[in-house]
């Protein structure tokens, strides 16, 4: 009998680490999802993403802001087999970093709000070898596609996306999208971005050759964050007032699925669930969702819908990376 790769999928267990921060405890939850247990590591100030190096051996933690504290100016470095904090990064001109991803084992990207612009940063030397600017308010989140050479960036205050040739450092574009951009990112073939317009409800889809706004998609929820399955089919986008993870055809440019959290299988005991980041598993089939008034990262299943896992972590947890897996 031949059984399909979907089947096994739903069969496997989850394994590998999880970096989640968690914005009010000042700490990075490592998280072993073999065993659903976590190690809350001590980080800046108003940590908000996390990234896990290619080699799986580090995570970077940015140190963006915190209520009645202010703006953080730092990355953090977590060595995950110690799972302590190794390093803290001082940026220069008191950079507020939010968005981040590894370029390579040594080399990172992240944003910087306060200044308007990108940095391309050494995590060996914590130094700052190369700036983006991108010369619009609130340049929050971002994505690298390196074969793609590009590297795209949301900015809330501007509702746009601005995009850069990666290798040169030329910003080629400044796309419009839409009230309050958040969320982006690069399709994974490279020929689409996709942006969340938190402040009006709607989904834009970017063309890369253009630059063009091909589709714009009404979404309700404050769509808040972009990642793409592994596969390429999916792009997730966690709504964080309708607590749904949206699931859209990235071929289609259409909402396949609106997974309510909590609404069937393992129980969210929040009310009314507030997702904030998500990150895919490597079969395509699964995702990770951290739920910031439950102070939890779950467990979805994109082919059902289902919440099948909840693990506890600390106060108000937001961005989410993993450690390269398979699922065992």
């Amino acid at each position: 009998m031949i059984v399909s790769l979907a089947i096994l999928a739903l069969l496997a267990k989850p394994s590998g680490l999880v970096v989640v921060v968690n914005q009010e405890s000042d700490t990075a939850s490592i998280v072993d999802l073999t065993t659903k247990t976590a190690v809350h590591v001590p980080v800046g100030s108003g940590p908000h993403e996390s990234a896990v190096s290619p080699n799986g051996k580090r995570a970077i933690v940015s140190n963006y802001y915190k209520p009645g504290v202010g703006p953080g100016s730092s990355l953090s470095v977590l060595d995950l087999e110690s799972k302590k904090e190794i390093k803290r990064i001082e940026l220069d001109r008191k950079a507020m970093p939010h968005g981040v991803q590894w370029v390579n084992d040594q080399e990172l990207v992240c944003t910087d709000e306060k200044n308007q612009r990108l940095l391309l940063v050494d995590v060996d030397a914590g130094k700052v070898e190369k700036e983006f600017t991108t010369g619009q308010a609130g340049s929050h989140m971002l994505s690298l596609n390196l074969k793609a050479n590009r590297l795209v960036c949301s900015n809330m205050g501007g509702g746009s996306v601005a995009i850069f040739d990666f290798k040169s450092g030329e910003k080629l574009e400044t796309v419009t999208t839409g009230k309050e951009c958040e969320g982006v990112g690069i399709a994974p073939d490279g020929k689409t971005i996709w942006a969340g317009n938190r402040a009006e409800d709607t989904i834009s889809v970017i063309d890369m050759t253009t630059h063009k706004v091909i589709k714009k998609i009404e979404s309700k929820g404050f769509p808040y964050r972009v990642q793409f399955t592994p596969n390429g089919k999916w792009a997730l986008i966690p709504h964080a007032t309708s607590g749904e993870l949206v699931v859209c055809d990235v071929k289609q440019m259409t909402v396949t699925r609106r997974i309510k959290l909590g609404a069937s299988g393992i129980n969210i005991p929040a009310a009314d669930p507030s997702p904030a980041g998500v990150w895919p598993y490597s079969d395509s089939h699964f995702a990770l969702v951290t739920v910031r008034n439950d102070n939890s990262l779950v467990t979805v299943n994109l082919d059902n819908g289902e919440t099948i896992s909840r693990i506890e972590v600390q106060k108000s947890p937001d961005g989410v990376s993993m450690r390269p897996t398979i699922r065992n």
